[in-house]
C-alpha cells in the first residue's frame, strides 16, 4: 500500500487489506515479535541527501541513504515505502516518528518535517525532532573518537557553516550556530578536538595554525536515518523531546519585498 494510499484509509477509517491483517497476526504469534522498544520511522531530508530508515528493538533496519541535492519531495515517500519494506513493517506498526529538523536546506526542512507530521497526525503517534548537527556527531565511532571532543561542521553553502561542539559521550558543548570557519573552531574547549560532518575540510584549512589538534574522521558527512532514529528512541526512554520545527540558524535567501529597500524607477 503506497504512503498516499494508506493515509486516505486512515483519515477515512478503512481497515486494512485483509491480507495485511493476516500477515500481522502471524507476525504478533511469533515469539521474536515480542517487542523491548519502539518501532521508529527515521527520516532526514534536511541537507544535500535523501535517508529513512526503521529502528525495531533497538536495530536498524532497511536503511536507505542517496546524495540527492533536489528531488526528495518527488521521491521521499518512495524511499518510505521500500524502508518499511525492507524491514518487514507496515504504517499501523510505527510508534513515533523521527524527522531532522535542521539546521539545512530551507527546503528539505520543510520536505521532511511535513511528511512526518501527516504521518504523526493520521496515526496519531508522536513526531520527535532530532538535530542535524546531533545526528552526525553520534555518527562518529568509538574508534574513532577515543574519548575526544566533537567539533560538527555542516555546509551552509554560504560563506559561514554550521556548527556545533559536543563532549566525549556526544552531549553538546555549545548551542547550534551559523559562523565563519575560524569562529567555529573557538567553539571547540582546549585539547584534542576530532571534526565531523560535510564542512570538515573548511575547518581543517581554518585549523592549520590553531594552537589545539584538530583530526579528521571516517564519520559520515551527511546525517543517517538510522542515527536519527536511535537518538529519537533514547530520548524515547528518557521521555524528553525535541519539538519537530524547523531549526534556522540563518534568515532565508529570499526576503520580502518591503525589506528589500525603496523599488527602482
Amino acid at each position: 500500500m503506497s504512503f498516499t494510499d494508506y493515509i486516505k484509509k486512515m483519515l477515512t477509517g478503512q481497515s486494512r487489506s485483509s491480507d495485511s491483517a493476516e500477515n500481522d497476526a502471524s507476525q504478533t504469534s511469533s515469539p521474536d515479535a515480542e517487542k523491548s522498544g519502539p518501532t521508529i520511522l527515521a527520516i532526514d531530508t534536511a541537507s544535500t541527501s535523501l535517508s529513512t530508515a526503521v529502528l525495531i528493538n533497538g536495530v536498524v533496519k532497511g536503511e536507505l541513504y542517496e546524495d540527492m541535492e533536489r528531488g526528495q519531495a518527488e521521491h521521499l515517500i518512495g524511499f518510505i515505502g521500500e524502508t518499511l519494506d525492507k524491514a518487514g513493517v507496515t504504517f499501523d506498526d510505527i510508534d513515533g516518528i523521527a524527522v531532522t529538523v535542521g539546521p539545512g536546506a530551507f527546503t528539505g526542512m520543510r520536505i521532511g518535517l511535513s511528511t512526518a507530521r501527516a504521518v504523526g497526525l493520521a496515526r496519531k503517534i508522536p513526531v520527535v525532532g532530532v538535530s542535524s548537527l546531533e545526528a552526525v556527531a553520534y555518527g562518529v565511532s568509538e574508534r574513532d573518537q577515543q574519548g575526544r571532543n566533537i567539533l560538527v561542521a555542516l555546509d551552509s553553502k554560504r560563506n559561514e557553516i554550521f556548527a556545533q561542539a559536543f563532549d566525549g559521550k556526544k552531549r553538546p558543548l555549545s548551542s547550534p550556530e551559523c559562523v565563519a570557519p575560524r569562529q567555529a573552531l573557538m567553539m571547540a574547549p582546549p585539547g584534542d578536538t576530532l571534526l565531523a560532518g560535510d564542512a570538515t575540510p573548511r575547518l581543517l584549512t581554518a585549523a592549520a595554525h590553531a594552537p589545539d589538534a584538530f583530526y579528521d574522521c571516517t564519520a559520515p558527512g551527511l546525517p543517517r536515518a538510522g542515527n536519527v532514529a536511535r537518538i529519537a528512541a533514547e530520548r524515547w526512554e528518557r521521555g524528553e523531546n525535541l519539538a519537530p520545527v524547523p531549526m534556522y540558524l540563518r534568515a532565508p535567501d529570499a526576503r520580502r519585498i518591503e525589506d528589500q529597500g525603496p523599488r527602482k524607477k
